[in-house]
């Protein structure tokens, strides 16, 4: 009853216990007057790759049961190392179904998060296999109102995290191609993406390169001038408050050229925003990432704080801006 078996101390007999109860690869179950369907092994939550990376022999047992899809964890960039090691066992043996769940909003900031990503990326393009990602944020149990913030992150890149989340269903897909499109080709795309006004995340596609390009252009121009340190007072102001109330945070300082950017995080009115989708339809039509309706997430978070979604986000297949 303990989803992390690779740590139980009689690891090698549970799984002897599983190849007797038939569950050993492409495994079927046969009833009468219907027709036979797969067997699976599925330990739930991720498992350790401190301890898969150890022995090869950890893999080579899971290989001998039908177990899809193997989830290991990896909740920092720290675990890198034995993490890629897991992989690469799991790869040896045939385990080619894998997937993993990151931890973010606890001690990691957005860089680490991205090198987990993109890590998963890599690896599939280098062995061939597929991992699909799933970060789920942390939040502790003692705050029922889930308005914990790491310390290394803030209220406005989670809310834009959340965006982003939405729109591939809590997934993050293993193709380069998406992922560069979804979550940028470097670090600093991604966290640059964290802090565009949401509305540019929203309608990514209106706003890159569509009716909004000319208004994306001028943000980007007047937010590339900004030094550090205006650059840190922007994000604690959009921190400071709910999106609705972001018209007022004008009055909240004396900087000219944050007073030039934070007009382009003012929300759109619901007839914007509808006028918006109506034209984007015209133009084109919506890639959604294929994701395995077994491994749709419910909840990672991604309503948290969040406002309400109109239409369905745009993530289209192509280079990342």
């Amino acid at each position: 009853m303990d989803n992390n078996v690779v740590a139980a101390p009689r690891y090698h007999e549970i799984m002897a216990e599983i190849r007797d109860l038939g569950f050993t690869p492409g495994a079927k179950l046969t009833r009468a007057g219907r027709p036979p369907v797969q067997r699976r092994v599925d330990f739930n939550q991720g498992v350790d790759a401190r301890i898969l990376c150890k022995d090869a022999v950890y893999l080579r047992e899971l290989s001998s049961i039908c177990i899809k899809p193997l989830r290991i964890a990896f909740d920092h960039l720290g675990l890198k190392k034995p993490y890629e090691q897991a992989i690469r066992y799991a790869c040896e043996f045939g385990l080619e179904e894998l997937s993993n769940y990151m931890l973010y909003n606890f001690h990691d900031s957005p860089a680490d998060l991205y090198g987990r990503m993109k890590l998963n990326v890599d690896l599939n393009e280098e062995l061939g296999i597929r991992i699909w990602s799933f970060p789920m944020r942390y939040q502790p149990t003692d705050l029922p109102d889930r308005s914990h913030i790491g310390e290394h992150w803030t209220r406005y890149q989670l809310r834009s995290l959340q965006l982003i989340l939405q729109a591939t269903h809590g997934v993050v897909s293993g193709e380069p191609v998406f992922f560069n499109r979804a979550f940028g080709d470097s670090i600093e795309t991604f966290e640059n993406l964290l802090l565009r006004p949401h509305h540019f995340i929203f309608n990514r596609e209106w706003y890159e390169r569509h009716g909004g390009k000319a208004e994306y252009d001028d943000f980007r121009s007047c937010f590339q001038r900004l030094s550090a340190s205006q650059l840190v007072e922007l994000v604690n102001l959009l921190s400071s408050c709910d999106p609705r109330y972001f018209v007022k945070l004008h009055g909240l300082t004396r900087d000219t050229q944050i007073k030039s950017v934070l007009r382009f995080y003012f929300p759109l009115s619901k007839a914007t925003e509808a006028a918006i989708w109506a034209r984007r339809k015209k133009i084109t039509k919506s890639k959604a990432l294929e994701v395995p309706e077994d491994e749709l997430v419910e909840d990672a978070g991604l309503l948290d704080d969040a406002r309400p979604v109109f239409g369905q986000l745009e993530l289209h297949r192509g280079t990342s801006t």
